[in-house]
């Protein structure tokens, strides 16, 4: 078992994601059958193939994005295990069963993430633990970026955190715990993450809607973007 944890952001001040900002306690074990993550296998490339997940260019270069998870133990009140992408796999167009992690147990407080598997996990999993930890309803958690999202959370009436609560801390994830006692926030099934530029969370008990939510939500937040002028 190793315990890792690092902490940082580029020259621009731009939040990195992929810097693990949580203590983590993971050990290293044989990645789980495929047939386990056939479900979230299949979401994560709708989104990459939609640009939600990927990567993107910084002044320090090429920045991984996005990552998606599902509870492990569904059914089961209490539990908080929950399958999550690995870290440093948002540039992966094709993922394999090592690029996935367990999650087993977190602690907020402690700023603290317990995993194991073949990878360690994503830097945003002590955000995703809250969704599972505050709504045991919750199955699937889909964390993507979309600047035209980002950009009309207001004009769209959209939940967010802070914009000074940065990506994978506790303090995001106490912003998401406090979202997500709101009726609307849970209505709406997707969370802006005012602190982390182009950030945004759907969760839902299916799959298929919390992509779907996601989906829409960019369906109408192009329809704010300026339509192209055409030549006479």
């Amino acid at each position: 078992m190793g315990v890792l944890g690092a902490d940082g952001s580029d020259t621009a001040g731009t939040e990195r994601e992929g810097v693990t900002k949580f203590h983590l306690r993971y050990t290293r074990d044989a990645p789980l059958a495929a047939a386990r993550l056939a479900t979230l296998q299949g979401w994560r490339q709708i989104l990459f193939d939609l640009g939600l997940i990927g990567q993107e260019a910084t002044d320090s270069g090429l920045i991984g994005f996005g990552n998606v998870s599902e509870r492990f133990d569904a059914g089961q009140k209490g539990q908080e295990r929950f399958l999550i992408t690995a870290t440093q796999t948002g540039h992966k167009a094709v993922l394999t069963a090592k690029d996935y992690s367990l999650v087993t147990g977190w602690d907020l407080a402690a700023n603290r993430i317990d995993a194991e598997g073949p990878s360690p996990p994503s830097s945003e999993s002590l955000t995703h633990a809250i969704f599972y930890a505050s709504l045991v309803d919750v199955r699937y958690v889909f964390h993507g970026h979309s600047p035209e999202i980002w950009s009309c959370a207001d004009a769209l009436g959209l939940p967010s955190t802070a914009r000074d609560a940065p990506y994978g801390t506790p303090e995001i994830a106490r912003e998401v715990q406090a979202l997500l006692a709101l009726p609307d926030c849970r209505a709406a099934g997707l969370v802006v993450m005012g602190g982390h530029r182009n950030g945004v969370i759907s969760f839902a008990a299916r799959a298929e809607d919390a992509g779907d939510i996601l989906i829409r939500t960019l369906a109408r937040a192009r329809g704010f973007a300026p339509t192209p002028k055409t030549s006479p």
